[in-house]
């Protein structure tokens, strides 16, 4: 005996300390479910010293501790011991017993003993692994163990085989040294890699370290010769300085006299020059009136022709919107009908659905009642061929029973009456229902009629709220637009005031000026405003008259001149810059001429200019001053026309903003806004702004009642719907209860047909045996020959019973076949409804959409529609007159008579323009000559500067220093070539790193040091792969002959435990395949089977096997005691009976500790302990000793 007791306390359901003693041979813990038997077993393993809580199953380690019932507190600490028996000194340790203990508390603190003396983990290990136990062997066998090797794939398998021949410890190492090795080559990647990296490094530092030391060389001979220079030339500079100074005073003298003479042909250049430019500025008119004329010409050709071309893109988007809009109509009525047509077959398919709930009904009851036949029928002839082989091979116990059969006689007669009466009653409750089925039937059809007529109503109702909700759609949609524009003029607004505030458009000195004036009372007081602030115009004319003011609109109005003499002061005062003033008791009006007021009347003319505004009469100074006798035209092409028949007597300004002096000339083109620009619809915007915020606002608030009237119609047509859907839904409701009746009367109809059926069946059966019985009366007088004919009749009687209730069978598999038909009828056709339904929300989410489209597409048709009209009149504008024409070509003649004169005043200036030059040339080569005099001798002071700051920061000397390190016989000139040359050879070698010599040493050292650690690791690598080939080698030998040994095993044990039989492992793997990674299969032949696989063997045969191999790894590993928890759980009876007699012939070399709860194996243990839950929550023990008991009972000393 090896294993002596364990000791509990704490330990899971163990609460209190519990000591279980075991003896040789078989002992068995049985109990109930969930009374803690297994809980044994865990503690065990716990102290063999598993780590993991889920082997344990529980969550965590301290899952162990006893958790505490309602009645009791939880316990800070579990303890469970180990006692083994040492007398044979199966553990290293001299003494006689030893235990083996580990604890546990809350906190984590655990710890392990030995006899009661502190201890490690692994020395426990140590010595279980000593001893062939283990957490991870086979001391503990649980019935997962048997699943795994019944379940597991035959790779998955091997870990069982590896773990029985003790290869667990070699593959613990060699997975050790594949890591090593992984890990070492991961190294040597990083290695090459830094090697390689430093290779790429040396040779760009090996270049550097050889150019930072032609650096050195070239850096000291440059010095030498700089230096050297710099003193000779220092020494040398005051005799080469005073050359050039006498050459500087002759040229001064020929300098003199050409000034003289430039300044006499210049008079008379610049006489003619003056002559020409009047000729010019002439001729520059006559040109610019000649293309603005031509400009206007072809711009308004250009302009009918843009015109025309939008003319026909807007007819073209006209044209594509009303293809659209036919379109989405068309495509709004094939969603409609396409909805409808959905709905009508969801319709049928509800009608069908509810059609098939009625047949499946009906045919679920008709199977029930032909499996209540068939009950009966194989009862009758069950009872009828009993009472046919007791009639005829008992005949003498009838003869002599006489007594009994005239009792069966009466019996029979009874039940006959008693059936017939049932009948009776059976067949007057099938009538009953079957009128009462009528009635129902009738009304489901007056209801049907209703609720179909209800759906369409209710349809059409729904349809009218979804177009409402569609109106209220539109509603919030142009709501959401309105509140958009409303916000972005708010912005507006505030972006325009902002410019207003921050006089943004004008120059600097009047923005400050104006900002100072609205915070500073002394300034504020003296400004009335700007020009742009006291006159207002319609937007049509602004244009017309920023342009017509010019810079004007910048300037300032004052009340007085004294006004803005002391606002200059302060600008003067302040540094504000330039700003003009207008003071109004200091300007003189201009009103407009006759000529003007008449000119009003021409075409094109629009009006004067003083009239086509609004401003204070305070102002009337001012703006007359500015303003007056100016016309304001529509084009320029009118404006030109005015002027030339007036006779330039005032000046025109177009609305594209186009002038026409009253000196003729014309000034006009592109235009971009530039400062100042804009700053006289500053106001007029701010007010737009406001006035569009104000009609907005009014539209926005009868849209918000038209959504509230239009969400009450809503809500009251909701109304409408909810209750017309009540009513439909009361009816539908009503429907289902009479359908559900109809189902339930034609299944109450149906079992009382069936039960009719049954009770003539029945009482025809007991008429049967009746006459049956009466026959057996007659028996006993009757010759063997009439005994004969009676029970073949019998028979014939049997079979006619047989075929009836096969006839009944195969009527119900018809039924069944019929029925799983009309299931997967009726889930084709609720899937059908279901795609109906999103066939449905689709085609509505596409109509809304459209709709939402075609309205947009109709106001954008409007629009284009209203924009054509307004081109069609711009196009009938934009052609040419006769008298356009005419004034081209008269401007024209004129151009060509000064150009003929400008032409000789051209030729006399070329002749004073040479003569000039000549001089000018002569006095530039004298001016030059003395010039570059002038220069050497700064050059040289230069120079010398120069050289003394190059030298002093590069060498860090001065003159004195330099001296120091002068050379006898130095050519200087020599030299110059020389420091270019070596400058040239220091900027060839580009950015030098000084530091590149020791740089590269110290790269060079770490390289070299790193080949040696790469070699180093190589070699290792090469080590621990040889160290591994022989592992794997060992392995390969350890598991092949530990795999024989259990297969040979194996053959036995199954042939014991089955009694007869073959069976045998086998490694599956192919050729090149790794021996070490096969699987193992398990190939087995019960007595009375064919060979094969285990997994096609029955569930108890494969449990068996699996036992068979855990007996037989058991032989080849011999364990001191050996924990079986259930694992003979998957067995029958009689597989159970041999496992248990198997179980007790072993015991005789290990002791068996087996928690079960089947009887066979109960009935071979030793000795018997019982695990029982008396408070809940508490495992107790209560242990038998079976061999004690059965020797009291043969004394007869146990009641």
């Amino acid at each position: 005996m090896d294993l002596k007791e364990i000791q509990l306390s704490g330990f899971k359901s163990f609460a209190d300390k519990t000591t279980i003693r075991f003896d040789d041979g078989v002992t068995c813990i049985v109990g109930p479910n969930g009374c803690g038997k297994s809980n044994v077993a865990d503690a065990v393993r716990w102290v063999l010293g598993e780590q993991s809580a889920r082997a344990l199953r529980g969550g965590n380690m301290q899952d162990v501790i006893f958790g505490g019932t309602q009645s009791r507190k939880p316990q800070s600490s579990c303890e469970v011991t180990l006692v083994f028996d040492n007398t044979n000194k199966i553990f290293d340790l001299d003494v006689a017993e030893v235990a083996m203990t580990r604890r546990l508390d809350r906190n984590g603190n655990s710890g392990y003993f030995i006899n009661g003396q502190a201890s490690r983990l692994k020395d426990i290990v140590r010595l279980f692994h000593g001893i062939g136990l283990g957490k991870e062997g086979y001391s503990i066998i649980g019935q997962g163990k048997v699943e795994q090797i019944m379940n597991a794939k035959p790779e998955d398998r091997r870990l069982i085989f590896e773990e029985a021949t003790g290869l667990m410890v070699y593959k613990s190492r060699k997975e050790e040294i594949e890591r090593k090795i992984d890990s070492s080559k991961n190294n040597l990647f990083i290695y090459v890699q830094r090697i390689e990296e430093a290779e790429r490094r040396l040779g760009p530092l090996s270049k550097q370290a050889d150019a930072a030391r032609e650096y050195r060389e070239y850096s000291e001979s440059l010095k030498y010769n700089e230096v050297n220079t710099y003193v000779y030339k220092y020494d040398g500079a005051e005799g080469e300085k005073n050359k050039f100074r006498e050459r500087v005073a002759g040229y001064s003298d020929k300098i003199i006299s050409l000034n003289t003479q430039a300044e006499l042909l210049n008079k008379s250049y610049e006489d003619n020059r003056k002559k020409s430019a009047e000729a010019d500025l002439k001729l520059t008119e006559l040109n610019d009136r000649r293309v603005e004329l031509s400009v206007g010409n072809e711009r308004k050709d250009g302009e009918w022709k843009l015109v025309r071309e939008k003319i026909s893109t807007y007819k073209s988007q006209i044209s594509a919107a009303e293809e659209f809009l036919e379109n989405g109509k068309n495509r709004t009525g094939e969603l409609a009908d396409l909805v409808a047509a959905a709905k009508t077959a969801i319709q049928k398919g509800e009608t069908r659905i509810a059609e098939i709930d009625n047949e499946t009904d009906l045919l679920s009851q008709a199977i029930k009642a032909l499996t209540g036949k068939i009950d009966v029928f194989e009862r009758l002839s069950d009872e009828n061929r009993q009472s046919q082989l007791s009639s005829a091979e008992n005949l003498s116990e009838i003869r002599k029973n006489q007594g009994s059969l005239t009792a069966q006689k009466q019996a029979a007669e009874d039940r006959i009456a008693e059936l017939k009466a049932a009948l009776q009653k059976e067949n007057a409750r099938r009538e009953k229902l079957n009128e009462e089925l009528e009635g129902v039937r009738k009304d489901l059809k007056k209801l049907k009629e209703f609720t179909s007529g209800g759906e369409k109503e209710l349809a059409e109702r729904e349809e009218e709220i979804r177009d409402m909700q569609l109106t209220i759609n539109n509603f919030n949609q142009e709501l959401f637009s309105v509140g958009g524009q409303i916000s972005s003029l708010k912005d507006s607004l505030e972006m325009y005031v902002g410019i207003k505030n921050r006089y943004e458009g004008y120059k600097d000195s009047v923005r400050r000026l104006l900002s100072v004036a609205k915070t500073n009372p002394e300034v504020g007081s003296h400004v009335k405003g700007t020009i742009a602030d006291i006159i207002h115009t319609d937007q049509k004319y602004e244009l017309a008259f920023e342009v017509a003011l010019g810079a004007a609109t910048q300037n300032v109005v004052t009340p007085t001149q004294d006004d803005a003499r002391i606002l200059i002061e302060y600008l003067k005062r302040t540094g504000g810059g330039v700003v003009t003033f207008l003071p109004v008791s200091g300007m003189k009006p201009r009103p407009d001429s006759r000529e003007a007021q008449r000119a009003v009347n021409e075409k094109g003319a629009i009006g004067l200019a003083t009239e086509l505004i609004r401003y204070d009469d305070y102002y009337y100074n001012v703006v007359t001053n500015l303003l007056g006798n100016t016309l304001i035209c529509d084009t320029v092409y009118n404006a030109t026309a005015i002027a030339k028949k007036y006779g330039n007597m005032f000046k025109i300004v177009t609305l594209d903003g186009d002038i026409v002096s009253t000196s003729g000339a014309m000034t006009g083109g592109s235009r971009q806004q530039k400062s100042g620009a804009g700053v006289l619809s500053g106001e007029r915007k701010i007010e737009e702004c406001r006035e569009n915020i104000v009609k907005k606002q009014k539209y926005l608030e009868k849209l918000k009642t038209a959504i509230a009237e239009s969400e009450k119609g809503k809500e009251e047509a909701e109304a409408a719907v909810n209750a017309l859907r009540a009513k439909y839904q009361g009816s539908l409701n009503e429907l289902a209860v009479l359908s559900q009746r109809e189902i339930s009367l034609a299944a109450e109809a149906e079992e009382a047909k069936n039960n009719v059926g049954v009770y003539e069946e029945t009482l025809r059966g007991f008429e049967e045996k009746l006459a049956h019985l009466k026959d057996e009366e007659a028996y006993a007088g009757k010759s063997e020959e009439e005994l004969n004919a009676l029970r073949q009749g019998a028979e014939a009687t049997l079979e006619k019973q047989r075929a009836q209730c096969e006839a009944f069978k195969t009527e119900r598999d018809e039924k069944s076949a019929k029925l799983h038909a009309l299931e997967v009828e009726k889930a084709a056709a609720e899937k059908q409804i279901e795609s109906f339904n999103a066939d449905i929300r689709r085609y509505e989410a596409e109509k809304e959409d459209l709709i939402s489209r075609i309205i947009s597409t109709e106001r954008e048709k409007a629009n284009a529609y209203a924009e054509l009209t307004q081109l069609e009149e711009r196009a009938k504008q934009a052609e040419l007159t006769e008298e356009e024409k005419a004034a081209v070509q008269a401007i024209n003649d004129e151009i060509a008579t000064l150009s003929a004169e400008k032409e000789a005043l051209n030729l006399r200036q070329v002749q004073l323009d040479e003569e000039r030059t000549a001089v000018q040339e002569e006095l530039s080569r004298q001016t030059d000559k003395r010039y570059k005099c002038e220069i050497e001798i700064s050059k040289i002071d230069t120079n010398l500067e120069n050289m003394r700051q190059r030298i002093e920061e590069a060498y860090g000397i001065d003159y004195e220093g330099c001296l120091a390190l002068k050379a006898d016989n130095f050519n200087a000139d020599e030299a110059a070539g020389l420091i270019s040359a070596l400058k040239r050879k220091i900027t060839l070698l580009g950015n030098v790193n000084l530091n590149a010599v020791e740089e590269y040493a110290d790269e060079k050292a770490h390289y070299d040091e790193m080949v040696i650690q790469r070699d180093d690791l190589q070699k290792a690598i090469d080590d621990l792969q040889k160290a591994l080939d022989e592992i794997r080698a060992e392995m390969l030998k350890i598991f092949d002959k530990g795999f024989n040994d259990i297969n040979e095993n194996f053959k036995v044990t199954f042939k014991e435990l089955f009694g007869g039989g073959n069976a045998e492992l086998q490694m599956d793997y192919i050729e090149g395949e790794d021996p070490l990674e096969a699987g193992v299969e398990i190939v087995a032949c019960p007595p009375g089977k064919k060979l094969t696989k285990i997994s096609l063997l029955s569930g108890g045969e494969r449990a068996l096997t699996a036992i068979a191999i855990l007996f037989a790894i058991l032989k080849c590993r011999p364990m001191p005691f050996c924990i079986l928890d259930e694992i003979e759980a998957a067995l029958d009876e009689a597989n159970v009976d041999r496992f248990a007699s198997y179980l007790k012939r072993f015991a005789q070399e290990t002791q068996f500790i087996v928690i079960t709860h089947r009887r066979p194996t109960m009935n071979q243990s030793d000795a018997l302990f019982g695990v029982t839950m008396q408070e809940k929550g508490v495992s107790k023990i209560v242990s038998v000793k079976l061999g004690e008991v059965e020797k009291e009972l043969g004394e007869g000393t146990v009641e």
